[in-house]
């Protein structure tokens, strides 16, 4: 695949800065290379999004793209449901000014619209999809029941949830085995030990992954009926919960 940006070395001399993580302009200009050569199954569970959106679509209704990163998912909604409004909200400035550029004709035909603001101050209403990809982690664990509510609120009966997260086990030795897998992945795909350490340490307190079963039980207390697990890769999952 082609990507739009620059190849990813941010960590080439590991964590050089020893700052946290975060989505500036740096990491918005390398973010698909990252993203890919980082997330397997990703490309699939933006197939799943589109897919979804086909069957899920309500006419007429909104559909939101929550922490939408470079608009990758939103691009996916439309993909699935041609008619549909999205709105793709980010707090990083960096990533929503590259969207504009990048989406101009579907901002111009109002098949987008990009908002820069923390998603936890959203007002979400009368939806029928509602995505979240890998964008939980990086919530404080409260604010990740807070925001499930608002989610599940906002949409309408028979509207739905996908959520795509990185998860851990709780078993320590399945834990140990897929980091190494994934480590593997990574470097597969020509990222350094260095690098792959440098970013893990940029990303230490910052990305808090949880199990399976958090995020199941989160989608049930916030009131979904129903959760189904639709990709399972490593230690990434995508799940679609439904009102």
């Amino acid at each position: 695949m082609a990507h739009m940006g620059k190849q990813d070395n941010i960590f080439e001399g590991g964590n050089l800065s020893g700052l946290p993580f975060t989505f500036n302009q740096e990491v918005t200009e390398v973010f698909e290379d990252m993203i890919d050569r980082s997330v397997p199954g990703y490309k699939t569970s933006l197939s799943l999004i589109a897919h979804n959106a086909r069957r899920y679509y309500q006419s007429n209704t909104n559909c939101y793209d929550v922490g939408c990163s470079l608009g990758a998912s939103s691009l996916s909604i439309l993909q699935g449901a041609k008619d549909a409004k999205v709105t793709a909200i980010d707090n990083s400035e960096a990533m929503i000014e590259e969207c504009e550029r990048r989406f101009k004709n579907l901002t111009e035909s109002f098949h987008i619209k990009f908002i820069c603001e923390d998603i936890m101050d959203s007002s979400l209403s009368d939806a029928s999809i509602v995505v979240v990809n890998y964008v939980i982690q990086f919530l404080d664990l409260e604010q990740r029941d807070t925001l499930l509510e608002k989610i599940y609120n906002a949409l309408l009966p028979g509207g739905i949830l996908i959520l795509s997260e990185k998860i851990h086990h709780k078993n320590n030795f399945e834990s140990e085995r897929i980091f190494k897998t994934h480590h593997k992945f990574k470097s597969s795909n020509g990222y350094s030990d260095l690098e792959i350490s440098g970013k893990r340490d940029s990303l230490e307190g910052v990305l808090l992954t949880e199990c399976e079963e958090d995020h199941i039980l989160r989608a049930k207390k916030a009131g979904f009926i129903n959760s189904e697990k639709i990709l399972s890769n490593l230690n990434f999952r995508t799940f679609k919960f439904l009102k």
